[in-house]
């Protein structure tokens, strides 16, 4: 079971190491996880994991750094271009990016996107993606929070800086497997709303260099097509640094279960 963990960038440094740790934070440690002070947790800062101990504070709660833990290995740069989706779709969507170890999400205004929001409502909305994120950060131990941009039109973002490989995520026959995509240091995905991308996007997107990859002989929702791209560029990226891309060959242990239930 992975320990309790928080965020330092939340707290306040009292300097030799100690934070004071944010109310919002000590009341989750204390009244929904149930630890007390003294117990050790990990502590995420920056990019960086540490072993940290809880103590008893004046007002509150500290919290104290003991040592540096580990890297958990090599991982991709990843730039997300996630359509808008309905409903907490979309919400799904940037919990199961972040868990997977996206490094930026940017949201596009698609033409076929259900949700429309506006200028006044756009800071708003950022600041709430911001906490699911931060939020899935402790869950699964990442130890920087992807950066999130604004929402924007497909053509807008186009004309910031993105990595040179550029797979996107189409629904039609002329597609390559992502599979088949040789692991990349950096790359950029880009993933349509419900329904695909509309004729024109998918021709921006290939003037902007991206490559049609299908994600496998399935229809995925939306938000699961996101989260297995992303997954699949980690494992892939995470396969060559260990040197064995293919895999290993496992034996056959024998007869298998029935396809149907008996």
């Amino acid at each position: 079971m992975s320990p309790p963990r928080l965020r330092l960038e939340r707290c306040t440094s009292l300097g030799d190491g100690l934070w004071k740790v944010d109310e919002q934070q000590a009341h989750h440690l204390l009244k929904v996880l149930r630890v007390s002070p003294g117990e050790n947790l990990e502590g995420l800062l920056a990019g960086e994991r540490c072993r940290v101990r809880l103590e008893s504070a004046e007002g509150g709660l500290a919290a104290r750094v003991l040592s540096s833990l580990p890297g958990k290995g090599s991982t991709p740069r990843i730039v997300l271009l996630a359509s808008l989706l309905k409903g907490g779709d979309f919400e799904h969507l940037l919990r199961g990016a972040t868990e997977t170890g996206v490094s930026v999400i940017l949201p596009v205004e698609a033409a076929r996107s259900v949700p429309r929001i506006t200028e006044a409502e756009k800071a708003k909305k950022v600041a709430r993606w911001s906490r699911i994120l931060e939020e899935a950060t402790l869950q699964c131990g990442a130890p920087k929070i992807p950066l999130i941009a604004e929402p924007a039109p497909l053509e807008k973002i186009l004309e910031t800086e993105l990595p040179a490989l550029r797979l996107a995520g189409i629904l039609e026959d002329a597609t390559i497997p992502i599979a088949t995509v040789p692991p990349a240091a950096e790359v950029a995905i880009a993933i349509g709303p419900e329904g695909d991308w509309d004729e024109r996007e998918k021709e921006v997107l290939r003037q902007a260099g991206f490559k049609a990859v299908s994600l496998g002989p399935l229809v995925l929702k939306a938000f699961v097509a996101a989260i297995v791209a992303c997954s699949y560029l980690v494992l892939a990226w995470e396969g060559k640094c260990r040197g064995n891309t293919q895999g290993e060959e496992i034996q056959d242990q024998g007869p298998r279960m029935p396809d149907k239930p008996v």
